[in-house]
């Protein structure tokens, strides 16, 4: 189980080192470690509001016009998506300067994807009970919930170039 902590933890802070190397690299005026933060902050915090506001509104909007329960939740599911791609991107466009919004969308909807790949992980290794939920499982818990976000500034600083 330790090496298994050891490998997300390398994981984490490999991911973590390239996004701050992705954002140092060219940048035509670096930008401040309290804007990045800020880029970062407000682009997670939104994540999870863009993903259940935009699914529940969807859901309850489409069953109002008379579609199925079945097309109403493939309806939220794609709106739970798209609203998360958003949000995250909202970060670095709100708090960012000089970069490009359609990166900034990009960069999230790739992170939506390394999320995917982080669920699937802690899927694997604490789903039916294998182990206790601990450290390891909470952390990556709130890796995922940034990884959009992550991407999302990551892509902007690089269209700063």
């Amino acid at each position: 189980m330790r090496s298994r902590l050891r490998v997300i933890g390398a994981l984490v802070f490999a991911l973590l080192l390239a996004g701050e190397q992705a954002m140092a690299q060219g940048d035509p005026s670096a930008q401040s470690a309290p804007r990045i933060f800020g880029q970062l902050a407000l682009g997670t915090a939104l994540t999870p509001v863009g993903f259940f506001g935009a699914g529940w509104a969807t859901k309850h909007a489409v069953r109002r016009m008379g579609w199925t329960d079945e097309n109403a939740s493939r309806a939220a599911f794609v709106a739970a998506y798209s609203g998360t791609a958003l949000a995250a991107a909202s970060g670095p466009v709100v708090f960012g300067r000089d970069g490009k919004s359609a990166a900034a969308l990009g960069g999230s909807v790739v992170g939506i994807g390394a999320a995917a790949l982080s669920v699937r992980l802690g899927n694997w290794l604490w789903d039916d009970d294998r182990r206790h939920c601990g450290f390891g499982c909470w952390t990556l818990g709130a890796v995922t919930v940034a990884l959009p976000s992550i991407g999302a500034t990551v892509a902007y600083a690089a269209s700063r170039r």
